[in-house]
């Protein structure tokens, strides 16, 4: 008999803290250059965590470091589809399209990004970007359509 997923917070081995504290995990593992670990740690979390928007975007920022596009296209497609106005997911899939010569989709989705920071404070933090700003997304963003010749 196969004992039922537990809900991320009622985990009992090291991910028992949620999905934010094996966040803090993986992105160290990332930065120490672990990233095999890192990707399986946040693959693991994210068999019982499958809501949680940051841990598939996360999860797609590793991919596309070990050059697996498609899977991390797909696990931001994942993200999106949980949370809509997810900035940076939007972001990251627009970078994908352009790399892979979509400048059309490419363009949408940074378009995305400038419509959803319209409601933003210049001082807002984003979700899952390490203090990143919704006024200086938004700089980053218009460059790189400029940059690219996008807008």
């Amino acid at each position: 008999m196969t004992t039922p997923p537990v809900a991320c917070a009622e985990r009992k081995e090291p991910e028992a803290e949620g999905p934010n504290a094996v966040a803090l995990s993986v992105r160290a593992l990332a930065n120490q250059g672990r990233l095999a670990d890192a990707l399986a740690l946040c693959a693991k979390t994210l068999t019982t965590c499958k809501l949680d928007a940051g841990l598939h975007y996360l999860h797609a920022t590793i991919l596309q470091e070990l050059n697996r596009e498609a899977e991390a296209i797909a696990s931001l497609r994942r993200a999106l589809y949980l949370d809509p106005d997810f900035v940076l997911a939007h972001f990251a899939l627009g970078n994908l399209a352009l790399r892979q010569g979509d400048v059309r989709t490419g363009r949408r989705n940074f378009e995305n990004v400038l419509a959803l920071l319209t409601g933003r404070r210049e001082e807002d933090i984003l979700a899952e970007s390490e203090g990143l700003t919704a006024g200086r997304f938004r700089e980053i963003v218009n460059a790189t359509l400029q940059i690219g010749r996008l807008a």
